[in-house]
């Protein structure tokens, strides 16, 4: 009888591809974290308690900021720089009498919350179309 074979030592080469990962991987992710960034912002926007609007120039002066990359560390930050943004995303409910419904406080905050899971899918899908 014969027999003939052959093995193959992938040691090498989960090193290097471990290596070649871990470097494309934050360059990856960031375009999933600022797509959820860009996502925070319209449920920020539309879903109540929404952004108020109707009053000044607040819905307009928000943006999504440039992915921040410091190591495996990757940030977005979704911020309003209207003068009294802080104001009204801080007060407490039921001080102020809203001119239209389905605004009100912690209008940013109540959704990094709420929809926590779906702005991780949106990451996560970025991430699973590469491989």
């Amino acid at each position: 009888m014969s027999e003939s074979g052959f093995s193959i030592d992938f040691t090498d080469f989960d090193k290097k591809t471990k290596r070649l990962v871990q470097r494309a991987m934050p360059e990856v992710a960031s375009k999933g974290v600022r797509e959820a960034g860009q996502e925070w912002k319209l449920d920020a926007d539309n879903v109540p308690p929404k952004t108020p609007h109707k009053e000044g120039h607040l819905r307009a002066s928000g943006k999504v900021s440039k992915v921040n990359i410091e190591g495996q560390n990757i940030s977005v930050e979704v911020s309003y720089d209207a003068p009294y943004a802080r104001r009204w995303h801080e007060v407490e409910p039921g001080l102020i009498n809203w001119s239209e419904s389905g605004v009100g406080p912690k209008y940013l905050e109540s959704k990094a919350v709420r929809f926590a899971n779906k702005y991780m899918n949106i990451v996560a899908s970025n991430i699973r179309r590469v491989r």
